[in-house]
């Protein structure tokens, strides 16, 4: 009953996020057109009440909640951990991760994917899918990459540690380490906010900076 409750819980963190990111950028349109004064941590709880609230309106007697989780109940953890850090960023406008912890995380995610998905829908004869099942490559892999994050002091080292210990505990309906690590929305936003990062080195006045 409680792992029940844990799981369920988990696969709603990253959906909500991302509806309070969505409301976060509606609210600074109208703060902006309208002089909207609300901000900060109060803008942040009235969002994410209203966020919740959204989650939990049933359609045929189902929370939208479950709806997502139906299509998608393995949320990866650094894709919700970055959701967080995103959110908490445009609440009170101060910095948690840094550039180069940001190209971390979206490098990680588009190289991981493309690493992982062809090779596991059959593109090959070897199917890395299977290593996270036990222990393989993968975990060393990982390790070694969290150890060099952690040695550069890059910041995403510390979704990665999330991730292990969110494997270790068992927190995603998932019993697979890949699914901890990474999932499909978590490689096309890696893969759109890399792409939005080598135009914006290219042309810095036209494209304003930002993780997403």
């Amino acid at each position: 009953m409680i792992r029940d409750f844990v799981t369920t819980f988990f696969s709603a963190v990253c959906p909500w996020l991302a509806l309070v990111l969505c409301l976060q950028r509606l609210a600074e349109g109208a703060r902006a057109r309208r002089g909207f004064r609300l901000r900060g941590a109060g803008l942040l709880v009235l969002i994410g009440v209203v966020a919740l609230a959204v989650m939990l309106i049933r359609i045929e007697s189902v929370a939208i909640a479950r709806w997502i989780a139906a299509v998608n109940a393995n949320f990866s953890v650094p894709l919700t951990a970055a959701l967080a850090v995103i959110v908490y960023e445009r609440a009170f406008a101060r910095p948690v991760f840094f550039p180069s912890d940001w190209t971390a995380c979206w490098s990680f995610g588009a190289i991981g994917s493309v690493a992982l998905y062809p090779l596991a829908l059959g593109l090959s004869s070897v199917d890395p899918y299977e290593w996270g099942w036990r222990f393989s490559p993968l975990f060393v892999i990982v390790a070694v990459i969290t150890g060099w994050l952690l040695w550069k002091q890059n910041r995403f080292a510390w979704l990665l540690l999330l991730a292990a210990l969110a494997f270790h505990l068992r927190l995603l309906e998932s019993t697979n380490y890949w699914d901890y690590l990474l999932d499909p929305i978590y490689g096309l936003v890696s893969m759109v906010a890399l792409t939005r990062q080598w135009i914006t080195a290219r042309a810095p006045r036209r494209v304003p900076p930002g993780p997403l």
